[in-house]
């Protein structure tokens, strides 16, 4: 225990006391969340008014007066039905101008491109009715661009329903969509806002934190490896501690990185929930789930990812058997939405016992919002990857005491399961 005690200690000082992951992994989170509190200030902001001259060229003369109408109209400009997610409405004040004429459209074109006209819309008329064109300088800004296209399609509206004889803004106030807000009740009485999105995005949010923490510290314990035995330093280690003693120092010493990795980033996020008052979305399960299965996905990965890299001489090498692998891990991410639309659906649960992929499946499963997974399912998968995890870690053990010492070719998969069951 003392000497795998040393080999953790050398792996994670040589990991985690270094400039990269400190900046990385602990200041990086730590200015975000001396941030959090800032964004909304910094979304935030006033947008320039609109100003200048617009002219519009429609020869019928319909659309122009409707345009005009719903480009200075204050309810157009906020519309009660959906909030502006830009951070403010634009302030109008514009001449609009028409002309008849529609052989000047070659003219008013130029002064477009040389600023001296804030817009120009052209309405055309076929079979089909009016369709109009929106040309604005390069220079203007996208929420004034926005408004003028809202604008002109609120004319066209206007200029139909002018032409059937209804009166437009008694028809918009009778279709015009009322918010509606919605609130979960938990099971004590307790209301709180519903996001659906954000009810989505959580359940991804647990799956990619496990994720960055286990691949971070497994992709170190790649390479390092890899580097100890193309540098010969491998061989200077096992003179003073026997291969499964280094295997196992080496798996509790980055096993300790990637638990800094979750802490840090996990505190981020769940500190970014609670700055906009959304850390009910996040009930203390979901954290007890996360840490069960995170030691699980970690020694999944870290087997792996060691067995390869005893088995090279070089990153080129390994990625001939780290793809493999890789495909089943990337499992989670190709069945994200359809694993949390449908968490104890055929393709959900198929996933949850099958491993690499299982720890980040149940992730998903267990925290996905619509509906619960039987209690007997997540036992059965945890007992189902803990006896992976025992099975992978003795593979990898086999694995790595005949490649750490093995020069030469990459072996091939066969040789691999060879090196398993040799004696």
């Amino acid at each position: 225990m003392r000497r795998i005690g040393t080999v953790a200690w050398r792996e994670f000082r040589h990991t985690a006391l270094t400039k990269a992951f400190i900046i990385g992994a602990v200041v990086l989170p730590l200015v975000m969340f001396a941030v959090i509190p800032l964004v909304p200030m910094l979304t935030k902001s006033t947008p320039k008014p609109l100003t200048g001259r617009v002219m519009v060229i429609d020869p019928q003369g319909g659309v122009a007066a409707a345009f005009e109408t719903a480009l200075l109209s204050k309810e157009a400009a906020a519309p009660r039905d959906r909030e502006d997610p830009f951070g403010g409405t634009v302030d109008v004040q514009v001449k609009v101008e028409r002309i008849a004429d529609a052989g000047r459209e070659t003219e008013l074109r130029k002064e477009v491109g040389d600023g001296e006209l804030a817009a120009l819309v052209v309405v055309t008329s076929d079979d089909k009715g009016e369709k109009v064109e929106v040309l604005v300088p390069s220079a203007s800004s996208p929420k004034h661009t926005r408004r003028l296209e809202s604008a002109a399609r609120e004319a066209v509206v206007r200029a139909r329903v002018a032409g059937a004889g209804e009166n437009y803004d008694r028809l918009r106030e009778l279709m015009r969509s009322e918010r509606v807000d919605t609130s979960r009740i938990s099971p004590k009485g307790d209301a709180a806002r519903e996001s659906t999105e954000l009810r989505m995005l959580v359940p991804a949010g647990f799956m990619f934190l496990l994720w960055i923490a286990v691949f971070t510290s497994a992709n170190y314990l790649l390479t390092s490896t890899i580097e100890e035995k193309s540098n010969r330093v491998m061989e200077v280690l096992l003179s003073a501690v026997s291969p499964m003693e280094l295997l196992c120092g080496k798996l509790v010493g980055q096993a300790a990185v990637s638990t800094v990795m979750l802490a840090m980033y996990g505190g981020v996020a769940l500190s970014g929930l609670g700055a906009v008052a959304m850390l009910d979305v996040v009930p203390p399960s979901h954290i007890v789930w996360l840490v069960v299965w995170f030691p699980i996905a970690y020694f999944m990965v870290a087997a792996i990812m060691a067995s390869i890299g005893s088995a090279v001489s070089d990153l080129r090498e390994a990625q001939s058997l780290v793809g493999p692998a890789m495909l089943a891990l990337m499992v989670p991410l190709m069945l994200w939405l359809p694993i949390v639309e449908n968490p104890n659906g055929a393709l959900a649960v198929a996933f949850s016992f099958i491993p690499p992929a299982s720890p980040f499946v149940n992730v998903l499963r267990l925290t996905a919002a619509n509906e619960p997974v039987p209690m007997w399912q997540s036992l059965l998968a945890v007992l189902v990857g803990i006896a992976s995890v025992a099975a992978l870690l003795w593979a990898g053990a086999r694995i790595f005491r005949v490649g750490v010492l093995m020069q030469g070719k990459t072996p091939t998969p066969r040789e691999l399961l060879r090196w398993i069951w040799m004696r």
